[in-house]
This record gives structure tokens, C-alpha cells and sequence, in this order.
């Protein structure tokens, strides 16, 4: 024990010596390159290891503390003169979080919904210059997933305006009979993106159709419930 004492007092004389031995040029330069502690910091001639050497110096320890908020760090650090200090640092969002459209921006979606269609709603984003989440024009894919995702609906059809099912109601018919109307040109029908047919039937369109279904035993069996088809 004697011995480990005198060795220790022998150290803290060496190390009171070694600090008087500091020459009045050495303290100016450790001083001045405390006063340029960035510029030593990012020197190419500063290894990593320095790096470390002076956290070590500087830092007696850091404290890291998350809160309410996930995202939100509240860092503690305790320099090795005795302060302290409290830096707040936000991680970097998640794939998830930073491909997801803020609120904001899905209001405006939902508003301009009410009175556009997809293809619409594209061509005024891209016309101002908005990029999509990911940095990319949009595209009627985009906007029909968007409207998907947050449940919003489409523009309401014209006034007078029909839909497949509203025309299947209207003359007693299957839904394959309307699309074959449709696809062989008998009946007018228009289609934007994002939406079901919206149908616009002229009266003299409206008696040919309904002549042909009064003609037609096929499309009469077709219209016919099971009830009326035993009763027939």
C-alpha cells in the first residue's frame, strides 16, 4: 500500500511538472485551435480516432431520452467542465411515413374530387409543377389509389345521366345486355377515369330500346325474375 501511494504521488508530481513545462507558445496554439475546433474537427489530416479523442476530452457523458413523440430524441450531454446541455434531434421518417401524403394535401384531393375527374385532377397537379411523394409527376394511377386509400369518391354524374345499373333497372335487362348495347355503339355512353359509364339515353334512343326488349323472347327471359318465369 506504501508503495502504491508513493507511485501516485509521484505521477501527480510528474503530471504538475509536465503542465508547468507548457511553454507559452504551446498554450497559444492549444488555444488557438480550440478557437478553430471546427476547422480541426473536419481536417483531412483528422483521423477518425482523433475524432473520438476529443469527444472523450470534451464530453464526460450523453444521456438519450425518447418522450411522447417517437420521433423526437432529447439528447443530454454533460461536458467534462461540469455543464450540461439538451439538444432535441427528429429522427428521419420511416419508407412508410415518407411516401405518405399529408393531410393536407388529401383535403385538396378530396375538393377537387367534388368537381374533377382523375384525369383532370392530374393534368392541373402536373400543370403547377407538384411532384408526388416520391418525387414524380402524377399519374391517373396515383390519384385513383389516393382517392381508394382515403375513401373519396368520384365527381356526381351529369344531370340526366345514367349509370349500368340505373339503364339494367330502367329497361328490365342484365348488365352483359347494357355493355353489349354499349360496345356495339347502340347505346351513348362516356367514361373518364376513375368512374363507372355515365349514359345519356335520347328519347328516340329510349323507344328503339324499349321496342327491342319488347321484341326480343331473349332479352325477355334475360329481365324476367324467377317468380315471373314460372308464372309465364
Amino acid at each position: 500500500m506504501q508503495r502504491l501511494l508513493d507511485l501516485e504521488a509521484e505521477l501527480a508530481a510528474f503530471q504538475r511538472q509536465t503542465l508547468r513545462a507548457i511553454t507559452a507558445d504551446q498554450k497559444r496554439q492549444i488555444l488557438q485551435l480550440g478557437r478553430n475546433f471546427s476547422r480541426l474537427w473536419t481536417a483531412q489530416s483528422t483521423t477518425a480516432q482523433d475524432r473520438k479523442r476529443m469527444l472523450r476530452l470534451l464530453i464526460k457523458d450523453v444521456t438519450l431520452v425518447k418522450g411522447a413523440d417517437r420521433k423526437l430524441i432529447h439528447v443530454h450531454i454533460r461536458w467534462q467542465g461540469g455543464a450540461t446541455e439538451t439538444l432535441e434531434v427528429r429522427l428521419p421518417p420511416n419508407r412508410a411515413e415518407a411516401v405518405r401524403y399529408p393531410e393536407a394535401f388529401v383535403g385538396e384531393i378530396r375538393e377537387l374530387a367534388t368537381r374533377h375527374h382523375d384525369d383532370e385532377i392530374v393534368a392541373l397537379l402536373n400543370h403547377d409543377g407538384r411532384k408526388s411523394s416520391t418525387g414524380k409527376p402524377f399519374t391517373v394511377a396515383m390519384i385513383s389509389w389516393i382517392r381508394f386509400k382515403h375513401g373519396i369518391g368520384c365527381p356526381p354524374i351529369p344531370t340526366g345521366a345514367l349509370t349500368v345499373n340505373q339503364v339494367c333497372a330502367r329497361y328490365g335487362v342484365s348488365n352483359w345486355v347494357v355493355y353489349y348495347w354499349i360496345e356495339r355503339g347502340y347505346l351513348p355512353a362516356q367514361r373518364k377515369s376513375g368512374r363507372p359509364y355515365t349514359i345519356t339515353i335520347a328519347d328516340g334512343t329510349d323507344q328503339r330500346l324499349r321496342d327491342w326488349v319488347v321484341n326480343s323472347s331473349h332479352l325477355l327471359h334475360k329481365s324476367q325474375t324467377p317468380s315471373e318465369s314460372s308464372a309465364v
